[in-house]
Order: structure tokens, then sequence, then C-alpha cells
């Protein structure tokens, strides 16, 4: 049996999972885009280690952050763990924020590996022609990117290069029917509540050394790296030197913000059960899985 936990951010989708598994004997297999760097603890809001060894977990802290981890990867790492476990009664545990992850591992997504021959980048060449020789090409696909977003152009390009059609690998990536049948809840709360929730996890953040941890980071590893572009980490690096109040309210805004984003995302991709309190959904789950092992008994 499959159980997807998604939700908004802030909205209590890991501790439910762990309350879940441990209730019903389950594997956590994370779906939040930046719990997979081993490096970023504090501002992921990643399970503690004591949780993550309460009950088998996978997927979290697997990479470094200067190591490439894809879509079409983390496709590829969920799909074994699901054949893993095909032939037991083990429930697995989907929990996180990462839509388009849960969408790829569980519906029929036809992903490719990264481009082995990436357009080089040439510094000298600007982001506006760039950008205008993807508009000749593709005018379609160069609509949906921002002039000054050089690595989704490259990756535009390079896809161009390989394919000739942009737009059909990006239809590849759109919702096909689930290869595997599961049982979903999204999680939410008031706007107002979860607004208050941001703050108070952005401000415990920075008290436990948010700082400490993105410079420190951001000294290791110089340059573009995708995993420094997690919220919380870009913000400070961006502002270094705004106090802790300024962070908070940029941070939490940008929190509120992905929110948002999230929120339309499940709605309109997902079959889902909303719930904005944690143990009506807890409790939700816990008796479908209850059915669940009724009707295999028959």
């Amino acid at each position: 049996m499959i159980i997807v936990i998604g939700g908004v951010t802030a909205s209590g989708k890991s501790d439910l999972a762990f309350k879940l598994a441990k209730a019903i004997n389950g594997v956590i297999i994370n779906a939040d885009a930046y719990a997979i760097y081993k490096e970023l603890n504090i501002g992921t809001a990643k399970p503690s280690l004591e949780e993550l060894n309460s009950v088998p977990t996978y997927l979290f802290n697997i990479i470094n952050l200067n190591e490439n981890y894809s879509i079409y990867n983390y496709q590829q790492d969920a799909r074994a763990i699901i054949k893993k476990y095909e032939n037991t009664n083990t429930p697995l545990i989907f929990v996180g924020g990462s839509g388009l992850y849960i969408r790829a591992a569980l519906h029929d997504y036809t992903l490719e590996p990264e481009d082995p021959e990436p357009i080089i980048d040439d510094s000298r060449i600007s982001n506006l022609t760039l950008y205008q020789k993807l508009l000749l090409l593709d005018r379609a696909a160069a609509s949906k990117i921002h002039p000054n977003n050089r690595r989704r152009i490259l990756r535009a390009l390079a896809i161009l290069k390989k394919r000739g059609d942009f737009e059909k690998h990006a239809e590849q990536k759109r919702a096909k029917i689930p290869l595997y049948p599961y049982i979903m809840v999204t999680l939410d709360a008031d706007p107002l509540l979860l607004e208050n929730r941001i703050r108070r996890r952005t401000k415990k953040m920075l008290e436990e050394g948010l700082r400490a941890e993105v410079e420190a980071l951001n000294e290791k590893y110089p340059g573009d790296v995708q995993g420094l572009k997690a919220i919380g980490y870009k913000e400070i690096i961006a502002n270094k030197n705004e106090s802790d109040e300024f962070l908070i309210d940029l941070i939490s805004l940008r929190t509120r913000q992905l929110a948002k984003k999230q929120r339309t995302f499940f709605r309109h991709q997902f079959k889902s059960t909303w719930f904005d309190n944690n143990e009506e959904a807890l409790a939700f789950l816990k008796e479908r899985y209850k059915g669940f092992k009724n009707d295999k008994k028959h």
C-alpha cells in the first residue's frame, strides 16, 4: 500500500508521517527536493537524526551540495524502493511538498537522464543573446522562462539540440495516469495560523544557527550551487549584513509565497483528501490502512 502525505510548507507533514509510520509499521520516503542534501539541516526543517532512525526512511541526506540530482534521479530511486517492497505488505509513505517529485515517482512520466552534452556556458554571451536564440528556435518554450534565468535557458537550448523538440520534452513531464495505486492526503492550515507558524519557525531557525550554517556552506561551495537556492539560504547569502528581524520578514514572505504555489499545484495535480487538522488526517489514514489490510485477508 502506498500512502502520500503532501501539502504546504510548515503544515506538519513530517510529524504526521512519522506518527503514521510508527502506528502501521510503515516506511517513509522523502519527497522534498531539499531534504535530499546531506548538509542542509536547519533551514530545511528536516527531521532530526533521532526521528530518521526511529523508523525505516529513504531519500533523506543522500547527496552533497555540489552533486547533481534531477527529477529523473528521484524517479529512478523512488521506484527502486517501491520495487524492493512490492512483494511485502509494508506500507510505503511518501512525504513532502515537492509535488513534481511525487508525480514523477508514482505517475506515468517518461523522463530521461540529464543531457550528457549540455550547451557550453560561454560567459562572454549575455543572457539576452541566449534568450533571443531560444526565442528564434522555440518561442513557446522561451515564453515559459525568465530572460535572466540563464540556467533554464541553457537547459532548454540543450534539450532542443538533443531532441529538436522542447515542447515534446515538456509534454512528457505532464501528469498521466498513476502507475501505482495510492491514497493521498494534503495538509493545509488557516492562512493566519500558517503565517504565524512560518514566522515562529523562521525565528527558531535563526536562533538555532541558520546564519552560521549558510555562511559555512557558502564558503565551502562558492558559486552557483543548486542546494543553496533553498528558501532561507539564498536570502541570507544575498542579505548577509541585514538584521535577524529583516531576515525573518523576508524568509517568512518567501515561505508564504511557496505555500501558495504548493497549494495551487496540489489542488490542480492530485486527487486527494484535504485536512487542516493533522490528528483527523492521521485517523483517516489509519482507518484506510485498516480497510486495506482487511481486504488483503479476503
